[in-house]
Parts: C-alpha cells; sequence; structure tokens
C-alpha cells in the first residue's frame, strides 16, 4: 500500500465525512477509543466535545492521543496520528455549522447545529507529531517475505 502524497492526505482529510477514531489516556493508563468529528487545516486537527465527555476528561489528565481516520471499503484508506491536545478553549461556542452539516448533510446538520448552538464545547487542538498513511490494495513492500 502506497503512502498518500500531501495533496492526496489533505483532500481525504478535508473530503467525506470519515469520523476520527480518537484514542485517549484513562487516569488508570488505559486506551479510550471515541469516534468523533474534526477539522483538519493542513497542519493541526481540531475536535470539539462536550465538556463532561470522559475523553475531554482524559485530555484534561494527559495529553497525549492517537487517532485513526479510514475508509470501511476497498480500496482502503487510513491516516494513523500520534499527537498532543490542548484544550484551547473549555466553553467554546464557535461557528461549528460546517462540521453539522459535513456529517449530518444540510437539512439535519443545520437543524442539529441550531438546536445545540448554544451549548459551550471543549475545544481542542491536536498537533500531530507522527502521521502515518496508506491506500490502495495489496501489501506493504515491508511485510512481505
Amino acid at each position: 500500500m502506497p503512502r498518500l502524497t500531501n495533496q492526496q492526505l489533505n483532500e481525504f482529510l478535508n473530503s467525506g465525512a470519515h469520523l476520527m477514531k480518537l484514542a485517549t489516556l484513562t487516569s488508570e493508563g488505559y486506551p479510550y477509543v471515541a469516534p468523533i468529528w474534526y477539522d483538519y487545516d493542513g497542519e493541526e486537527f481540531y475536535v470539539a466535545g462536550r465538556r463532561t465527555a470522559n475523553w475531554v476528561s482524559h485530555i484534561r489528565y494527559d495529553g497525549r492521543v492517537s487517532c485513526c481516520i479510514d475508509t470501511c471499503e476497498a480500496p482502503y484508506t487510513r491516516v494513523i496520528v500520534e499527537g498532543t491536545a490542548r484544550i484551547v478553549d473549555s466553553a467554546w461556542m464557535g461557528d461549528w455549522k460546517h462540521w453539522a452539516v459535513r456529517y449530518q448533510g444540510e437539512e439535519a446538520g443545520t437543524r442539529y447545529y441550531e438546536e445545540t448552538k448554544h451549548m459551550p464545547r471543549a475545544y481542542i487542538r491536536i498537533t500531530p507529531r507522527k502521521i502515518t498513511t496508506w491506500a490502495g490494495p495489496g501489501w506493504h513492500p515491508r511485510y512481505q517475505e
């Protein structure tokens, strides 16, 4: 499976409604995975969650995270990220309508946004330290014996 070019990576991460499966660490050191919406600006990821969500609490305790953004159908595309998450605003009331529309469609997304936009969220920036990508059929050469 070849790696994605930077252009392919940006196109993949900014198109469609791929969920980020975000892995945080509990206070006991166990991984905790939550599927969430995200934005990617070409360098960093941005996510927002309910301030009382378990995964938000984990980030307050330990900012080390990993995530996977992938497709479930062939030809498969996968992006694996290791990074550091930081809560930028713990009572964020910013405009996230584009997320709702991206993930739920115009009508349902607009309705969901209008019904919940008054609820503050934790706005979090994830700075990658490592991004691993691959796409397409076949095995990566390093796995061939």
